[in-house]
């Protein structure tokens, strides 16, 4: 008897991915429950809303580019209109968690952390609409919430959580030709982080494939899909238009919602580097007038399990007992081990995009999906020497994870591998956790891994 044997018993049809969403956002959302206090502030809020020398005491107790936003959102609460190089959503939605719960960290991280949990709570249902095949869902859905930086970041007041909610409920709505409230959640995924909108793009051109592979002509598939794109593009810029103008009429920040986009679009447009060393294709360092060293990791770096990016620190608590040191807060920004099968998954389901001609949907998506989240990154960064930071692979993860287990679903072999690779990303998460206890520590120190 194999486990799908077991699953397929035990469950229904549909209850089996239903079962498993309601349980890991649980278990993901008791998670970030027992870390959304570490780290706290042990100062005034007064002492956190503007930097001093660039920079807030460690005492504010911010995580990475929560220093950005938390002051911002304080900001918003007075009635100021700040930090608008990036859409209010996601600010606002921190703001309502803050009025709710209080300016502390439960207020501060716990609208991300429950629409983060939420968002990979998603993933066994996206991949229902692809396959029944219960072990290939549960596959995904382990990936994706063991993925440290998806946890990490999803953890803290940014504008992830709720922008992946919102992109991959969008997703799910596109995917089952729901398309007036998908495209609703979409406008709300860029109201909430503008890059999402390249996944938009991403579902976009995933329905044409599959449009052309039914037509075999082009006149005809641009026809049939046609509807969709004038739906789906409308409203998406009905809905982040309609969220600019509420902000910037109630903020006064721009007299028209387009000169706020404008804004957005010219803000990003000059974070731009320039590289004085190289080490292409993965990374190259931008040297300042007064010899600072800046390393950029290029977005090869993101994928590459020869020379990964090396990990960045975004909180980081160390403790030291004569020859011992340990880190029982340690927010990274690292990679998972999924990330490096982002080329076999993508070269997979290439080959069977070209074999079935574009009716295979599974690996039709999943390509769809990587070439535009992830593969604008490659032109922005080797083009226009754009800054890009390793989180803004986020998106692509779900992606991963759902392509995979398909790529090793054949023989006992290749499920032996798959195993191999769930188990190796659970043990990844469970060394990572951000905030560890004695135990925790001590099982790390045991086993010789770090700590």
């Amino acid at each position: 008897m194999t486990i799908q044997d077991i699953l397929g018993r035990t469950y229904g049809k549909a209850g089996f991915h239903r079962t498993v969403a309601l349980s890991v956002f649980l278990i993901l959302f008791l998670l970030r429950l027992q870390v959304i206090n570490t780290p706290s502030p042990s100062t005034a809020v007064e002492n956190c809303i503007e930097p001093t020398g660039g920079s807030f005491p460690t005492e504010c107790g911010f995580v990475f580019d929560e220093a950005h936003y938390i002051p911002a959102v304080r900001k918003m609460l007075r009635g100021e209109a700040v930090n608008n190089e990036h859409p209010p959503l996601s600010k606002a939605l921190i703001a309502l968690s803050m009025l709710a719960f209080g300016d502390n960290p439960l207020g501060w991280r716990f609208a991300p952390a429950v629409l983060s949990s939420a968002s990979v709570a998603l993933t066994p249902l996206i991949a229902r609409h692809f396959t029944g095949r219960r072990e290939l869902a549960l596959a995904a859905t382990i990936l994706t919430a063991t993925d440290v930086m998806y946890f990490n970041i999803g953890s803290i007041a940014m504008l992830d959580g709720p922008a992946l909610f919102f992109l991959l409920a969008g997703t799910l709505l596109f995917l089952q030709k729901r398309h007036v409230t998908a495209a609703i959640f979409l406008g709300l995924a860029f109201l909430s982080k503008t890059a999402t909108l390249f996944s938009v793009a991403g579902l976009l051109a995933y329905i044409f494939i599959q449009s052309y592979s039914r037509k075999r002509r082009l006149v005809e598939a641009v026809y049939e899909w046609s509807p969709v794109f004038e739906k789906t593009t409308l409203i998406v810029l009905a809905v982040a238009i309609g969220g600019l103008a509420v902000y910037d009429y109630t903020f006064k920040a721009f007299n028209t919602p387009f000169a706020h986009l404008d804004y957005i679009l010219s803000y990003h447009s000059q974070l731009r580097y320039s590289c004085k060393e190289f080490e292409l294709p993965l990374r190259c360092t931008v040297v300042e007038a007064d010899g600072r060293r800046t390393v950029v990791d290029l977005p090869l770096s993101w994928i590459s399990p020869i020379s990964p990016f090396a990990a960045a620190p975004y909180h980081i608590v160390t403790v030291t007992a004569g020859d011992r040191s340990w880190h029982p807060v340690a927010y990274w920004g690292i990679y998972s081990p999924v990330w490096w099968t982002t080329a076999l998954v993508a070269a997979y389901a290439a080959y069977f995009l070209i074999v079935s001609r574009g009716s295979d949907s599974l690996h039709t998506f999943v390509l769809a999906w990587i070439a535009f989240s992830y593969g604008p990154y490659l032109y922005l960064a080797h083009v226009l020497n754009r800054y890009v930071y390793t989180f803004y692979f986020l998106p692509t993860v779900p992606a991963i994870a759902l392509g995979l287990p398909s790529v090793l679903a054949g023989d006992k072999f290749s499920k032996a591998v798959l195993y191999g690779v769930v188990f190796v990303q659970m043990a990844w998460f469970f060394i990572y956790f951000p905030v560890k206890s004695d135990l925790h520590i001590q099982i790390l120190e045991t086993l010789n891994l770090p700590r």
